[in-house]
């Protein structure tokens, strides 16, 4: 689960550096066997002494994924990925620069985009550990101490300055302290022509006097790099300065608006490479919120990245988009991207952040975890970051791994609802349902414009089979939601549950003619419910031609399974079988288990509802005892998502219904779920799990609408 803003901009994704060691063993001798034995035997020796980590590349899920554009040909990283340990006396966090420019208009950001260029310059130098922006800023105007910061951040030394601007003069003022020994190691003031030239060459002196202090050597590319001005335009500097600082806040309308800062930037300085960066970026997250499509924005897209690698070559940042684009269009060549990317920026952690939730999202997560694990170690107070290492947690089914990540969440931001919606759906995910009710109705208080809350709190309230007080919350929803898929998929589900077929065909009817878009597996309840209106009416040509116009993918040779069509799949398969087209639904099965099996096909939380789909199938090829076997494996393992609609009103099980270990299943489950819904009124007795709110519902409307 997620807010509906999270699927509004996402984008980010990154991979690691590669050291491959090949050897011929039909040419080499046995002196050169010895050598390599011999560091094999040191990498060992380094690698339990933590100062190497052997990557494990080789997990069976990295050939299997390509839904969100990445190469299931491209390993990440390869079979050894060797990072030497940051000693901690390497390790910095540069905290928010004071701005002594209050009379003059947006100093401040252009004094935190001195910081965040800073920051930059800093991160690539090899030897050091450079907290990100994102966590070093959540200490602007703290009162906490230089010990304090560096413990909660995980460093030895803080940096801290201010920037002021007066005419045409730019004062920068720093000075580099031993946090733990509260030591000033070293301190600069630098006042110069307000330039770009001057900006940027301050910040290369910055640079090296704290790589010299901290004895952080400086390769001759790094040096060579620093304090070079990306234009000679201060106006259009601060147009993208401005560009990053509008996209900041969420919202269709803000990525427009960022979108004309840095096309301002293009058109005051057409050789800025950073300008046409931003843009592609901008672009490409107005892509992931579905504020525009790849049709509309990726022929521009695709030209700013080109020419930005035109003008800077070998430029990490330029990769960093051209991943993050590829990846979110579901283009070919993301991983070559990041991979690049990370090569020429290795302690980016937006690169880390970026290249490790493309791989969670496209079905890697053991692979995303050490990127992302990576990441928050660089970016530790960042929500976002969080977020995505939570949730390949939550994928690869370490849900306790998971929960402790989101509690971190809730620590740093307690106001949002991710921390308490995330928690709640690992529990679901484990058939813990009424502790996942005590966590969705508490994000549900936070934000109570987020429809979708609602829609979770019918959803767990009908797994309990407590049909009244979903109805309380499917009549709240009613009340100012009508054409959102999510909340209109539980409540058909909800409906037909309860008996009232007619209207549970109504919603799947209206969303359907509104070609709403699947979310969180509502295409699959809909279609679920116009298979059983072909079903009652003896007309299975009918159920296909519906299924035909909606997953045209699923009739090609061989059918395209993927997590989103998978239980419409097997619905279509029944249709075909009963239809007398047992060629094609057997294929369809066999695809579906071919599927069902790839690693993380129906891990974690976002594809609890998923699991039976092995079973349904077995079900329907008609082969009883593997379906009861896998039936009871699933049930055994904590499954109960969609439980009774899965199962004694799926009529894809009518084939083992007879059978006493069925029907043994059934009984199981409806004792669980009673016991469960026992502890659920007596949390709701006593306030824990509050009723829907009573609330202005047209305002909550206006406001929702308002809000974009």
């Amino acid at each position: 689960m997620s807010l509906p803003r999270e699927h509004k901009t996402e984008g980010v994704k990154r991979e690691k550096d590669v050291e491959r060691a090949n050897s011929n063993p039909q040419k080499a001798g046995h002196r050169l066997n010895r050598v390599i034995i011999g560091l094999l035997i040191l990498v060992i020796a380094l690698a339990s002494a933590g100062w190497i980590w052997l990557g494990n590349a080789q997990h069976p899920g990295f050939e299997s994924r390509n839904t969100e554009g990445m190469n299931p040909e491209s390993l990440p990283a390869a079979n050894l990925v060797i990072r030497t340990r940051t000693p901690p006396d390497k390790s910095i966090a540069i905290l928010p620069f004071v701005n002594h420019g209050a009379g003059m208009e947006n100093s401040r950001f252009f004094s935190d985009g001195i910081h965040e260029n800073l920051l930059a310059g800093l991160s690539k130098i090899r030897e050091l550990k450079v907290i990100s922006q994102t966590s070093v800023m959540t200490y602007r105007g703290t009162t906490k101490n230089m010990d304090q910061i560096a413990s909660e951040l995980g460093v030895a030394h803080l940096l801290e300055g201010s920037v002021e601007q007066a005419e045409s003069r730019l004062q920068i003022s720093v000075r580099l302290i031993n946090a733990q020994a509260n030591q000033q190691l070293w301190a600069e003031s630098y006042n110069r022509e307000l330039t770009t030239g001057d900006m940027f060459e301050i910040q290369g002196e910055i640079t090296r006097a704290i790589a010299g202090a901290l004895e952080a050597p400086l390769n001759p590319e790094e040096d060579r790099n620093l304090g070079a001005a990306p234009t000679n335009s201060l106006e259009a500097y601060r147009s993208v300065l401005m560009a990053r600082k509008v996209d900041q806040s969420s919202g269709f309308n803000t990525l427009g608006r960022s979108a004309k800062f840095a096309q301002q930037a293009i058109d005051l300085d057409p050789d800025y490479a950073d300008a046409h960066l931003e843009l592609a970026r901008v672009l490409t997250s107005a892509i992931n919120s579905g504020a525009k499509s790849d049709a509309e924005a990726g022929d521009r897209i695709q030209a700013s990245i080109t020419m930005a690698m035109s003008l800077r070559p070998d430029y990490g940042p330029a990769y960093l988009v051209l991943g993050d684009y590829q990846s979110i269009s579901g283009k070919p060549g993301a991983d070559k991207s990041f991979e690049k990317a990370m090569r020429l920026d290795p302690g980016n952690a937006n690169t880390l952040y970026a290249y490790g939730n493309a791989l969670r999202r496209s079905g890697r997560p053991e692979a995303a975890l050490t990127l992302l694990q990576q990441a928050s170690e660089l970016d530790p107070l960042s929500p976002g970051v969080l977020f995505a290492l939570g949730r390949a947690h939550d994928d690869s089914e370490n849900f306790e791994d998971a929960r402790n990540i989101f509690s971190r969440i809730r620590k740093i931001d307690p106001e949002s609802p991710r921390g308490y919606e995330l928690t709640g759906a690992t529990w679901f995910a484990q058939g813990e349902i009424t502790k996942a009710l005590h966590w969705i109705r508490q994000a549900q208080a936070i934000d109570p414009r987020d429809f979708e809350f609602g829609g979770w709190m019918v959803f767990l309230y009908d797994c309990l089979e407590d049909y009244e007080t979903a109805l309380e919350w499917s009549d709240w929803l009613d009340n100012w939601v009508t054409n959102q898929p999510m909340p209109m998929a539980m409540q058909a589900r909800h409906h037909y549950l309860t008996g009232n077929f007619e209207l549970a065909l109504q919603y799947a009817n209206l969303a359907l003619r509104l070609g709403l878009p699947n979310r969180w597996g509502s295409d699959a309840i809909f279609m679920r419910i116009k298979r059983d209106e072909a079903l009652a009416e003896g007309d299975p040509e009918s159920g296909i031609e519906v299924f035909a116009r909606q997953h045209p993918d699923l009739f090609d040779t061989p059918p395209a399974i993927t997590p989103h069509n998978l239980l419409q799949a097997v619905d279509l398969a029944q249709l075909l079988k009963l239809a007398g087209r047992l060629d094609q639904s057997r294929l369809l099965l066999n695809a579906v288990l071919m599927a069902y099996d790839q690693p993380y096909f129906v891990a974690g939380s976002t594809r609890a509802w998923l699991v039976p789909a092995r079973a349904e199938t077995l079900a329907v090829m008609g082969e009883n005892k593997a379906a009861i076997a896998e039936l009871r494996r699933i049930v055994d393992a904590g499954w109960r998502v969609y439980w009774r609609w899965e199962t004694e009103l799926n009529f894809n099980f009518n084939g083992i219904r007879k059978f006493s270990e069925f029907q043994e299943i059934i009984r199981e489950l409806e004792t669980d779920m009673g016991e469960q819904r026992i502890r659920a009124q007596a949390m709701a007795d006593s306030g824990e799990i509050a009723p829907p709110p009573d609330m202005d519902l047209n305002r909550l409307k206006a406001d929702f609408f308002e809000s974009g």
